[in-house]
């Protein structure tokens, strides 16, 4: 089956909104959607993440400080990494994890 990344793409004005695209015992992808000026804070994962922008602008939380990530940009967060999210634009990231 075959479906467009932005299908059915909603932004909730006061929180993040996350759609599972895909689960597996091996990996999950998420696509998360965030009005400008949301925010997820900074918190420690427990597991390797990637994040890869499809549209806006965000500032990534990393354990090496901040980095600000635009469309077709990416980074990839070890397991003890710290890991937060701030959009400067409307932002779609597509997020890949263990």
């Amino acid at each position: 089956m075959s479906k467009n990344i932005f299908d059915d793409l909603k932004f909730d004005s006061n929180d993040p909104a996350k759609v599972r695209i895909y689960m597996s015992k091996e990996f999950k992808i998420i696509r998360i959607s965030l009005k400008k000026g949301l925010v997820i804070e900074p918190h420690h994962g427990n597991h390797v993440v990637f994040f890869y922008v499809l549209r806006g602008k965000g500032i990534f939380t990393t354990g090496s400080g901040e980095i600000e990530l635009g469309e077709n940009e990416y980074i990839s967060l070890n397991a003890t990494e710290p890991r937060g999210i701030k959009s400067l634009e409307d932002l779609v990231v597509l997020a890949v994890r263990d």
